[in-house]
């Protein structure tokens, strides 16, 4: 019997259907008998629910951290400053391990996620003192989540494709951003200071510029996620997701913590 359906007519399978087994050998049926049944999609791929608990998994770990950090630290002293560049120091040579390296160790993956706690915690409590309000902690948060949301759409409409010409743009623009902030951080240690990294007018422009390219790091990020599944990444690369989604939304909230500080000012 040939199919009505134009699509079907076309392929192979659907125009001998009609055969059916006559046309099979006493052999060809027994192969097809003995055959295992279906057993559905193969559970060493890849898939978005992989990488929602996955992500949930490293950012639910982060939070964990960066709340304890927050209780645990006490009154905003000159050696939380040290403490913080040196948990962004840690982070950032971390994160830049795992990410060239293309690790999907979940025990790696999760302690990066407690070094950036530890980071986040800091930061959101020594900026939250600077203005004398902690209520920006909880605007940047949801800005943070407000801007992941528009990116989604803006990638899921394609209003912003991600080309290889957009990718290279966004990857070179990353590293070279990245370079300066941690020598400006390693500068800090010995009583320098580019401002790149601070509360002025340079590093108001540097937070805007940031905010951009994490932006266009979720688009990367999503892209990463869709191709991965439709390509039929192992299973173990979600964790690699979750590590890049983690990176970029933690430093999209620390840019937009910064921007809020910036416009409020320190009493």
């Amino acid at each position: 019997m040939q199919s009505k359906n134009p699509v079907f007519r076309r392929s192979d399978a659907f125009q001998s259907a009609g055969s059916g087994a006559a046309g099979m050998s006493a052999d060809q049926l027994r192969e097809m008998y003995d055959a295992p049944s279906y057993s559905g999609p193969r559970r060493d791929r890849m898939t978005i629910d992989d990488v929602v608990a996955r992500t949930a998994m490293t950012l639910g770990t982060l939070i964990v951290v960066a709340g304890a950090t927050w209780f645990l630290t006490g009154p905003v002293q000159p050696a939380h400053f040290g403490w913080l560049i040196g948990a962004a120091l840690v982070g950032m040579g971390l994160g830049f391990v795992i990410g060239l390296r293309h690790i999907t160790n979940p025990a790696l993956i999760l302690g990066y996620a407690a070094v950036e706690g530890v980071f986040v915690g800091l930061a959101s409590k020594v900026l939250s003192a600077y203005v004398g309000d902690s209520s920006i902690v909880a605007q940047a948060v949801l800005g943070t989540m407000c801007a992941s949301a528009g990116m989604l759409a803006v990638y899921k409409f394609r209003i912003i494709r991600v080309t290889p010409k957009f990718q290279r743009f966004v990857v070179a623009a990353t590293l070279g951003f990245f370079l300066i902030v941690a020598v400006n951080l390693v500068l800090r240690m010995f009583g320098l200071n580019l401002g790149v990294s601070g509360l002025g007018g340079l590093g108001l422009v540097f937070a805007v510029i940031g905010v951009a390219l994490a932006c266009f790091n979720l688009l990367l990020d999503f892209d990463y996620v869709e191709k991965g599944i439709a390509a039929g990444a192992p299973s173990k690369d979600a964790w690699f997701a979750a590590f890049g989604l983690t990176v970029t939304l933690v430093w999209l909230y620390i840019e937009l913590l910064r921007i809020l500080a910036i416009l409020r000012g320190g009493d």
